[in-house]
């Protein structure tokens, strides 16, 4: 195990989910599971608001109920995000566990945990994270290069508030970190890449699943809401993008959303496909896998239980649009291979 330092603390390289391992646990399963993950996280919720500006770690107590076991772990929580740190009124959380419960040694950003709030208060919001949770589980059915994702139920426990609580659904995102492992991969630091030097198979799918859920909220220059592993696979060096943070999209519809500057776009339902030129035969593979996983799209918003039926069905007249212009060579041609943006 490899130590950095920083400030005057020391960090680890570690594996965050083997730090919640329940010890009856050999074969621990934390995000491949459909059941609703139960837990609590107590802290002072006005310092957390007032100092989300301030990249300031706070205290905290995290109390997992798995079965019939509880895990209990002192952790540190600062707020995290960009639009959404100004957006909401609870902002995104970032986990960091310290490395043995009793001593003041936490882990490195390589293996702290995310988890997207409810960000406001309001049926619409909570509506909303349940949706953008479904469109990660999406992705996932099309590929093993995507952050999986673990549905949360959380009490809030306010401990500037005489422990007044509160129960809101969010979700916590796997560490780039592990998805990279487990897909034999080294996970990269930021990288400003152009569409040009990225795997050309990936950035195909990903530009496809990005206008199929009409988001345009993403750039690989920067990176914007999208991170890079590279495979161990000499083969296959370039860079290989794995999107994240849907909330903007139009599957989503949000009313805060709004359409990336510039596209002349007036709402974020109208799909825009943003990906450069890619070769014919990289296309055609990749419309065929969209076209065969149409049935596990489906199931995956028509089995979810947890949102509003009009929301569920909005969700899937929306993909029914994107199936639309597949189930048209014309469309298909018009829309996505020929709107390609260096032509």
């Amino acid at each position: 195990m490899s130590a950095q330092e920083e400030g005057d603390s020391i960090y680890f390289e570690t594996d965050t989910i083997n730090i919640l391992r329940l010890p009856s646990d050999e074969d621990w399963d934390f995000f491949d599971v459909d059941e609703v993950l139960r837990l609590s996280l107590a802290f002072d919720v006005k310092t957390l608001v007032r100092q989300k500006r301030k990249d300031a770690y706070q205290d905290a107590v995290l109390t997992l109920y798995i079965d019939s076991q509880v895990v209990e772990r002192n952790i540190r929580i600062k707020a995290r995000g960009e639009r959404r740190l100004s957006l909401c009124t609870f902002p995104p959380i970032k986990f960091n566990f310290k490395k043995v419960d009793s001593s003041d040694v936490y882990v490195g950003d390589e293996t702290t945990l995310k988890l997207v709030t409810h960000c406001k208060s309001g049926g619409n919001y909570r509506q909303w994270v349940l949706k953008e949770f479904l469109i990660y589980k999406l992705y996932n059915v099309l590929t093993d290069f995507s952050f999986k994702v673990r549905l949360t139920e959380i009490e809030y426990i306010d401990t500037g508030k005489k422990g007044k609580q509160k129960k809101k659904y969010g979700f916590l995102i796997e560490h780039l970190r592990d998805l990279a492992i487990r897909n034999d991969a080294y996970f990269l630091g930021k990288l400003n890449q152009s569409q040009k030097r990225v795997d050309k198979e990936m950035l195909a799918l990903m530009g496809v699943f990005q206008f199929m859920v009409g988001n345009t909220d993403w750039s690989t220059a920067g990176p914007h809401n999208v991170k890079y592993i590279r495979l161990k696979d000499s083969a296959r060096l370039a860079p290989v993008t794995i999107p994240y943070d849907f909330d903007y999209s139009g599957m989503v519809d949000a009313d805060y959303a709004v359409p990336r500057d510039g596209l002349n776009l007036e709402d974020v339902t109208e799909r825009y496909y943003s990906v450069w030129c890619l070769p014919r035969p990289i296309m055609e593979e990749v419309i065929t896998l969209f076209r065969e996983k149409r049935p596990e799209l489906y199931d995956v918003i028509g089995s979810f239980t947890l949102l509003e039926k009009w929301q569920q069905t909005k969700m899937i007249r929306y993909l029914d649009s994107f199936y639309q212009i597949l189930d048209s060579e014309e469309a298909t041609e018009n829309k996505i291979i020929k709107a390609c943006l260096d032509k």
